[in-house]
C-alpha cells in the first residue's frame, strides 16, 4: 500500500440482512483474515498520515515504511500514556484533520485528566452496523413496537449520546424502536417504565449494571410490576457474574436467559468492540457449572471473564500474553496495536468448538437444544478480566472488586444491600494493612452489628473460597485483613447517583 486513499472506512452494507447469512455460513477464517488485513491498511494509513505514529513508531526502532502481514506483530504497542499523552493533539489526527468531526466524548478522568476523542459519522456507522445485528437477532427490533429507555451517562461521556445516536438512526430506517434518553435520573426513569412501557410490545432497559439493579430494585416503590411487560436489558463498561445476570432475570421476569440481556465490552477509544451473544451467553453459563469446561476456555483463573464476539473487520483483537490489544478506528485517531491494560484472551470461532468438544460439550447440540441455533454467527470470541488497575493490594493479595461482587450476590445478603461497595487499602495502629469494604445498604435498612456481621460472612466466604492469595494471606496474619464499614443508601461521600460510573476501588 503506497496511496492513503486506499484506506477505506467501514462502510454499512446496503443489505443487513445479507450480510447476517453471511456471518452465520461463511468460513469463519474469512472475518479473521478480513480484520488482519484492514488491520494492516490501517496501519500504513497511519503511517502516512498521522504525524505522531510515524515519529513513535521510528522512535521505538521500526524503520520499515510498508506494513505487510509478516512485519505487523513487530509494530511497537501504543497506550493512552506513551503514545495518546505524549505527542501534540493535532498530530495524532490523520493530516491534522477535523473536518469530519461530528461528536466529541472523553474519558470519564477518574484516573487522571480527562483525555478527548472526536468522532466522525464514519466511525459511528460501525456501531450502527453491529447495534443493528444484535438488536434484530436477539431482540427482534424488526418484529415488535421497541421502547429503549437510555440510562447511560448523557453528556461528554461515550455511553449515552453515542447509544443515542446509532439505535435512532435504526429509528430513521424503519424499525419501530423509540428511544427515552433519560440518562442517570433514576426517578424520572421509573416514571418513565410506568407511565410508556404498556404503550411498546416490549422495553429495553440500558444501563450501567449497578444503576440498572437499582431501577430493578426500586421498581416497586413505582407500583411498577416487569411481569405485565417483556422486557430486555442492555449493559455495558462493566463486568458482571452470572449470579448477578439470574438476579435481572429473577427481577425483570426475563423471558429468555441467553438472548434477552446482552452486556457490551466497549471503550471511548475505539467505541462498541464486542458484545455478548446468545452464544456466548450459553458458553459462559456452562463454564459456571462445570469445571472442565472453564479450564479449557479461560485456564485457571478463579475470575469469571466476560465473554463476547467481536468483528474483526471493525476491531482487531490479537492477545499478547495475558493481555489483549486492538487496532481500529473508533474515533478519529487511528490506534494501531493500543493496548488497554485489559487481561484476557482471543478464541477464534472453530478453537471454541473444538475446545468444548474435548471436554464432552458439542456447543453446537447444546445451542440446538436452548433454541438459538439461528442466532449463531461465526464471529471469534475476545474475553476480558477486571482490569488491572481496579485491584487492591493488601499484604500480597491481589483483590478484585469481582470477588466482592459475588459475596455482596448471595443470597443471604442481597436483600440488604443494593450490590454496591468500595474498596480501599487502610492501615491499622499498629501499620498492619488491611481490606476495608464500604457496602451500600438497601433503603429501609440500619447500620448495626448483625448486619456488619452477615454481609462480613458472605463476602469472606466467597473471597476465601474464589481468591487463593487472599485465604493464604488471611490465613498467615495475625490480624483480621477484612473490615467491613456500612453506609445509608446514597450516602453522599461514597455512593452518590450524582457520579456517572461508580467507583469500585479508591487508590
Amino acid at each position: 500500500m503506497n496511496n492513503i486513499k486506499d484506506f477505506k472506512h467501514f462502510t454499512i452494507p446496503a443489505d443487513i440482512d445479507k450480510s447476517i447469512d453471511e456471518l452465520k455460513n461463511n468460513n469463519p477464517q474469512k472475518w479473521t483474515d478480513l480484520g488482519k488485513k484492514k488491520a494492516i491498511d490501517l496501519a500504513n494509513y497511519t503511517i502516512l498520515t498521522t504525524p505522531a505514529y510515524k515519529k513513535y513508531i521510528e522512535k521505538n526502532g521500526f524503520s520499515e515504511t510498508v506494513i505487510t502481514a509478516d512485519n505487523f506483530s513487530r509494530l511497537p504497542l501504543i497506550d493512552k500514556n506513551d503514545y495518546l499523552k505524549k505527542h501534540a493533539y493535532k498530530d495524532l489526527f490523520p493530516n491534522g484533520d477535523f473536518s469530519k468531526v461530528s461528536t466529541i466524548s472523553s474519558t470519564s478522568g477518574s484516573t487522571g485528566e480527562p483525555f478527548y476523542f472526536p468522532r466522525g459519522e464514519e466511525q459511528d456507522q460501525q456501531y450502527e452496523y453491529v447495534a443493528e445485528i444484535y438488536m434484530k437477532e436477539q431482540f427482534e427490533i424488526d418484529k415488535k413496537t421497541t421502547l429503549a429507555i437510555n440510562g447511560f451517562g448523557l453528556g461528554i461521556w461515550i455511553g449515552g449520546i453515542y447509544t443515542y445516536k446509532n439505535i435512532n438512526r435504526l429509528a430513521q430506517k424503519g424499525y419501530p424502536i423509540a428511544m427515552a434518553p433519560i440518562g442517570v435520573i433514576k426517578e424520572l426513569y421509573l416514571q418513565t417504565i410506568k407511565k410508556q412501557a404498556e404503550y411498546f410490545d416490549q422495553i429495553i432497559l440500558m444501563g450501567y449494571p449497578p444503576f440498572i439493579k437499582d431501577i430493578l430494585d426500586e421498581a416497586v416503590e413505582y407500583d411498577i410490576d416487569f411481569n405485565k411487560y417483556n422486557v430486555k436489558i442492555m449493559t455495558a463498561t462493566e463486568a458482571f457474574s452470572e449470579i448477578f445476570r439470574d438476579y435481572l432475570i429473577e427481577k425483570a421476569n426475563i423471558k429468555n436467559p441467553l438472548k434477552d440481556i446482552i452486556n457490551i465490552y466497549g471503550s471511548v477509544e475505539l467505541g462498541t468492540m464486542s458484545h455478548e451473544t446468545a452464544l456466548s451467553v450459553l458458553i459462559r453459563r456452562i463454564a459456571v457449572k462445570k469445571p472442565e469446561v472453564y479450564k479449557v476456555i479461560f485456564g485457571d483463573a478463579s475470575l469469571l471473564p466476560t465473554l463476547v464476539q467481536y468483528h474483526p473487520y471493525i476491531v482487531y483483537f490479537e492477545q499478547l500474553g495475558e493481555e489483549v490489544i486492538a487496532t481500529g478506528m473508533g474515533s478519529s485517531i487511528p490506534l494501531v496495536r493500543y493496548k488497554f491494560h485489559d487481561r484476557g484472551g482471543i478464541i477464534y470461532f472453530d478453537d471454541m468448538v473444538n475446545r468444548l468438544k474435548s471436554v464432552g460439550v458439542d456447543i453446537l447440540e447444546e445451542a440446538k437444544d436452548a433454541n438459538i441455533d439461528d442466532t449463531i454467527m461465526k464471529l471469534p470470541f475476545v474475553y476480558v478480566y477486571e482490569r488491572t488497575d481496579f485491584v487492591v493490594l493488601v499484604k500480597g493479595a491481589n483483590v478484585y472488586p469481582e470477588n466482592i461482587k459475588i459475596g455482596l450476590q448471595q443470597d443471604s445478603v442481597r436483600e440488604l444491600v443494593t450490590g454496591r461497595f468500595t474498596m480501599e487499602k487502610k492501615q491499622d495502629k499498629s501499620f498492619e494493612d488491611y481490606l476495608l469494604v464500604h457496602v451500600e445498604l438497601k433503603k429501609n435498612h440500619s447500620i448495626n452489628h448483625k448486619n456488619q456481621k452477615i454481609i462480613k460472612k458472605a463476602v469472606f466466604e466467597i473471597l476465601a473460597r474464589d481468591n487463593t492469595e487472599f485465604r493464604y494471606t488471611q490465613e498467615y496474619s495475625k490480624n483480621d485483613i477484612l473490615h467491613i464499614q456500612l453506609h445509608k443508601h446514597e450516602d453522599p461521600e461514597y455512593f452518590s447517583r450524582d457520579v456517572i460510573k461508580h467507583r469500585w476501588v479508591k487508590k
